[in-house]
């Protein structure tokens, strides 16, 4: 349990001033929220590589080679106890928005908060409910044509053949979600792009400021002139860039940002 001490509740007091007297807050969440939903890193004690290793099958450069070998082995590993890809699908399938999440809708809803930015797969910000939503680096219950770009969901798909092949341009699908060595969906990247630079003010949940292209966003907020609001447990390669740290889970520090910013809001904007 998060301890609020004097320092932090001065902290947070601070945060949702800047919040309240901004005109455009992003956030950009990363895997410390998805974590506080029982969803296991991929890096850092208990990560799925420092247990099993980096997969070669996540391999972009492999999937492009070989996709009809790739979807095989997709499948033959989603039912395959002690593989990595089998226990990140159960952790997946057992998640829930945690109170991190649901704290970023109400900001939402009541006006405080114009986007978020996901790193995160996991499609647990949909499930709250966010509406403006990117997703960075794909969602894990969408498809996704390498051709045309076109998105569609997984579930009730038929995987008649493989490679599944895209009824709109003949190109190959492959899962949503951004593989290692894989560009950014050019259409996503642009958005997030935009928020950045549009923002003046970005919340900084979860992430460690590691992986590219997104590490990349609160610096470009911040030389446009953006404050930025780091939430974190740990110091990261951006609380030298953040204006305020809040140390501490977001599944905690989130809910009390609310209900500072919900005092400060007038009672029409409810």
């Amino acid at each position: 349990m998060l301890e609020l001490t004097d320092e932090l509740s001065l902290l947070l007091d601070q945060a949702a001033a800047v919040v309240l007297r901004s005109k455009h807050v992003v956030a950009l969440a990363g895997a410390g929220l998805s974590v506080e939903s029982g969803i296991p890193p991929y890096r850092g004690p208990g990560g799925l590589w420092t247990k099993y290793g980096e997969l070669a099958n996540l391999s972009y450069r492999e999937f492009v080679q070989a996709p009809e070998e790739w979807w095989e082995a997709r499948f033959r590993n989603e039912d395959r106890p002690g593989d990595p890809v089998y226990e990140m699908k159960v952790a997946l399938d057992q998640a829930q928005p945690n109170p991190g999440h649901h704290a970023l809708v109400e900001m939402e809803r009541l006006g405080l908060l114009q986007s978020v930015i996901t790193q995160n797969v996991d499609n647990l910000h949909r499930e709250a409910g966010s509406r403006s939503l990117l997703e960075i680096h794909g969602n894990r219950t969408q498809l996704r044509c390498t051709g045309c770009g076109a998105r569609q969901p997984r579930d009730g798909y038929h995987f008649d053949s493989l490679p599944p092949i895209c009824t709109h341009c003949g190109g190959v699908i492959k899962m949503d979600t951004v593989m290692f060595g894989e560009p950014i969906p050019e259409d996503v990247l642009l958005a997030c792009r935009a928020e950045a630079e549009t923002c003046d003010c970005m919340l900084l949940v979860g992430t460690s400021g590691t992986v590219n292209p997104a590490a990349r966003l609160p610096l470009v907020a911040k030389e446009l002139g953006a404050v930025l609001i780091e939430i974190n447990p740990e110091e990261t390669g951006l609380t030298p860039w953040s204006d305020i740290a809040l140390g501490g889970p977001s599944g905690e520090l989130l809910p009390l940002l609310l209900e500072r910013v919900k005092d400060g809001t007038p009672a029409s904007a409810e």
